[in-house]
């Protein structure tokens, strides 16, 4: 099982994330504790311009979080939540998983 500081990153995170952002909250560590907290603020406001920049556009905002018709769907979202679940919160899923498994197997059952 991996570290609970191992912190996976989101497709959201792959798109606003930059690589000078991640440069710069490695940095954090290695400062002064009374540079910190100003210096993660910093790091927050750039993130969150990086955001709103991305999303200025409707058209590029609505392109970026969407997925394809055929994969936008609840188990498709459970098992992405599922990498950042704890193992009690992934037994959960997994039942929910399977509870949507077997009711689209109903549905193509009798419903054909």
């Amino acid at each position: 099982m991996e570290a609970e500081n191992d912190i996976k990153m989101t497709a959201f995170d792959n798109i606003t994330q930059t690589r000078e952002i991640q440069m710069l909250k490695t940095v954090i560590p290695y400062m002064k504790n009374a540079q910190k907290k100003q210096f993660a603020i910093l790091i927050k406001y750039m993130e969150l311009q990086k955001t709103i920049q991305l999303f200025s556009t409707e058209e590029s905002a609505l392109s970026i979080c969407s997925l394809p018709e055929e994969e936008n769907n609840t188990v498709a979202m459970l098992n992405d939540l599922r990498k950042f679940c704890t193992p009690r919160e992934a037994e959960t899923i997994d039942m929910l998983t399977n509870m949507f498994s077997m009711l689209e197997t109903y549905e193509t059952i009798f419903t054909t």
